[in-house]
């Protein structure tokens, strides 16, 4: 892939606020690399966690940064107030066609069930052959191991179209060696499949995934991200029979420990080995209102960056501390 045909990166990480430092300085370096390379930043509009600091990193070193955020939440979230264009759209679908359609290639750094459900939702294009643009998972402290892991298997899965980067370094030149597979079609228009509508249908009955597929862990990470939103309240529930989602699984408790995903997150859904197990919990689960603010987000970015003037002494001192 010629460097020279990239213009815009779209990247796709996490609002938290409260994920580990090294994940911080992740979003910085990579804010810092497009803006070097002269790049256009494409983003989710946020002046909170990650999305604050990569935005800023570019900003500082004279990059253009492209914010795309809902109208219907520029009231709860927070909007960047200096990027040089910030795009409303209507709601969350239109927000994430708009950052696909922006970006020449995707970037996901670490992050929850929206990092997740957008990732997904690019796989699952490219498995349906709609476009030819590569998905790079930023995978700081293996962070990314689990999920990789779950999707290889899949008969869906494109691993043509994913590229694993160990640290932002290492994205530039792996970009250079990529080229889009010999099937893939440029975006002409076609409509690209998504499930927000279904979702979001008024119908109260639970969704249950029951197949591992990269397009059910696209709805599976769509319903839970509105959710989390408290867009819906529907009972949602994996079936787990043989050990099929344990891989995801994994990963969604990596993304807790690691504060991408809240505590009471978990409580979005129920896991059971058997239908009437899970048919039981379905039943027994409770409405979950999240505020996003004080569970996730944590301190404005403004606050938030000044500490990333000490990123690097910090990794230095957990570097010898593991040693």
């Amino acid at each position: 892939m010629n460097l020279s045909d990239i213009q815009r990166i779209t990247v796709y990480l996490g609002s938290s606020g409260r994920c580990d430092m090294v994940y911080k300085c992740t979003a910085r370096d990579i804010g810092v690399a497009i803006a070097q390379a002269g790049k256009k930043l494409v983003y989710g509009g946020m002046d909170s966690g990650l999305m604050g600091i990569v935005a800023n990193a570019a900003l500082e070193r004279d990059g253009k940064v492209v914010g795309i955020i809902p109208k219907n939440l520029k009231d709860s979230e927070r909007i960047h107030p200096d990027l040089d264009e910030t795009i409303l759209v209507p709601d969350l679908w239109q927000r994430k066609r708009k950052m696909f359609k922006r970006g020449d290639v995707i970037v996901a750094l670490p992050g929850g069930f929206g990092t997740l459900d957008e990732t997904a939702e690019a796989l699952h294009w490219a498995a349906l052959k709609l476009h030819r643009k590569p998905v790079v998972l930023v995978n700081t402290k293996g962070y990314w191991d689990s999920l990789i892991k779950f999707f290889k298997p899949l008969s869906d899965f494109r691993e043509d179209y994913l590229i694993v980067a160990d640290s932002v370094e290492d994205i530039f030149p792996l970009l250079e060696k990529w080229n889009p597979p010999a099937d893939s079609k440029k975006d002409n228009g076609e409509p690209f499949p998504h499930f927000e509508g279904e979702i979001l249908n008024g119908s109260g009955e639970p969704i249950i995934f029951d197949k591992a597929t990269v397009e059910q862990a696209y709805v599976l990470s769509t319903a839970l991200g509105l959710k989390q939103l408290d867009k819906h309240q529907r009972p949602l529930g994996i079936l787990n029979t043989n050990g099929q989602f344990d891989a995801l699984l994994e990963w969604v408790v990596r993304a807790q420990n690691e504060r991408f995903i809240s505590d009471r997150c978990m409580e979005l859904f129920s896991v059971a080995p058997d239908r009437p197990s899970l048919e039981k919990k379905l039943k027994d689960q409770k409405p979950v209102k999240i505020d996003l603010a004080t569970e996730k987000w944590g301190p404005g970015v403004t606050q938030e960056h000044i500490e990333l003037i000490f990123c690097d002494d910090h990794l230095e001192t957990e570097t010898k501390k593991s040693e």
